[in-house]
């Protein structure tokens, strides 16, 4: 684990050091999440009881729609994710050279870096907004912007408009907008459509959010150590790309602009690593487990996870659409604080081994998958009874064959209890499309 020949700054090149990691086999998914399985995700957890909306009150969450956890969570009062979370508008280029993003004139991204989970309020649910409903993305008044004064932070009250550099004019930065009009936004023929979106990570997620996901469904984030295991393939890779050198698959800054004008890809997209996993270099920056302590101890170690008491400073990993070469090496490692997350920010899950499709034992039973998808099976002795409970501890199901058909039932976990002749034995199984 870890390079002493990374290319970066200097506190880069020294925060991981190589030395030897033992590993016990792991999971992971082989994509970032989605908005559509963080949107099923967020339902689930909302009809559970676990989270709510509410409107921030100071900082750059200020009047912003959060999703947190209720008090009856894990995660008590952590949000999770911006409702509200639009593209990243700060002073890129640093022309007033005073080495501070949020004062001078602001350079804006793509405006289609931006949340697209709503909230209906009246129906009490989420719901994937469409970038074709002018009622859900009014494109043209996203696209207003204000440049910063002297004072960190300070706005100046002139309302400035970038829509034309975005529909194929002005500064032609891009043309995903262009025939976009809110009375027929259908003339929009550049503009990525619901069904696209829903496929894209889900972005403006924070730690906490990525944790809760995993959580939900008995499984975890990758540790820092698991990440870059796969990241390597198994050879050690240099860069996080399929064969571990050709970077121009990746989604990231290519055209190195003061400010890249694109935004994330498909979360399945590109070519497959060794290992069938997708965009672990650019993208988003996947969100990992570990709290941030830089340089690495170089002790041997086995399945390391950092985890520092009082610490709110966790690591990502792998790059993004929007960042530089440097970022898709392997062994590279940043962080930031957990309650923060924009528009590059998403992660994957991790769990225990499957092997050939075994995943839990209930004495002389196995189970698989687990995750599940569409059906449960449970292989070995004769099953006598087995009977499958939600998190409020209600049945839902029950039987005595071979086979079990979750399709019908939301995502979330459940606990699976079965009778093969001696004991009842109780296992967590998770529900997950």
């Amino acid at each position: 684990m870890g390079s002493n020949n990374l290319i970066g700054s200097p506190d880069q090149k020294t925060a991981a050091p190589e030395h030897e990691v033992t590993l016990s086999d792991f999971t992971i998914s082989e994509a970032e999440i989605t908005n559509a399985q963080y949107l099923e995700f967020l339902n689930a957890a909302l009809a559970d009881g676990l989270v709510e909306v509410n409107v921030g009150t100071q900082g750059p969450d200020k009047d912003a729609r959060l999703v947190q956890g209720t008090s009856t969570s894990s995660y008590a009062g952590k949000t999770l994710y911006n409702l509200d979370g639009i593209r990243v508008l700060k002073d890129h280029d640093d022309d007033d050279a005073d080495g501070d993003p949020f004062t001078g004139d602001v350079e804006p991204e793509n405006p289609l870096n931006i949340a697209y989970i709503g909230y209906d309020e009246t129906g009490n649910k989420f719901y994937l907004k469409d970038p074709f409903n002018a009622d859900d993305f009014d494109w043209k008044a996203l696209c207003d912007y204000q440049d910063y004064g002297t004072t960190k932070g300070s706005r100046l009250p002139d309302i400035l408009n970038d829509f034309d550099d975005w529909a194929g004019a002005g500064a032609n930065l891009g043309d995903e907008l262009q025939g976009w009009t809110a009375a027929d936004p259908s003339k929009a023929s550049n503009l990525s459509d619901k069904n696209e979106v829903s496929g894209w990570p889900v972005t403006f997620v924070r730690w906490w959010g990525a944790w809760a996901f995993a959580n939900y469904y008995g499984l975890s984030l990758p540790t820092e150590a698991q990440w870059e295991y796969v990241a390597k393939a198994g050879q050690n890779f240099t860069y996080a790309v399929y064969d571990g050198q050709t970077v121009s698959d990746a989604n990231w800054n290519q055209a190195q602009l003061k400010v890249a004008t694109h935004h994330v890809r498909a979360a399945k997209s590109g070519k497959a690593n060794p290992f069938g996993c997708y965009n672990l270099a650019g993208n988003a920056w996947e969100w990992i487990a570990d709290n941030y302590v830089a340089p690495y101890n170089t002790e041997a170690a086995t399945d390391p996870l950092i985890e520092e008491a009082n610490s709110t400073v966790r690591c990502w990993r792998g790059g993004s659409w929007n960042y530089h070469e440097a970022t898709l090496q392997s062994a590279m490692r940043f962080f930031d604080e957990e309650d923060r997350g924009n528009d590059h920010f998403g992660f994957r899950i991790a769990g225990s081994p499957t092997g050939t499709g075994l995943h839990e034992k209930a004495q002389n039973i196995n189970i698989y998958s687990n995750p599940a998808n569409q059906m449960i099976h449970l292989a070995g002795q004769v099953v006598e009874e087995y009977r499958l409970f939600n998190q409020l501890g209600q049945e839902v199901t029950s039987g005595n064959g071979q086979s079990i058909d979750v399709s019908a039932l939301p995502i979330g976990s459940y606990i699976l209890q079965v009778y093969d002749g001696q004991q009842t034995t109780a296992i967590r199984i998770s529900i997950l499309r």
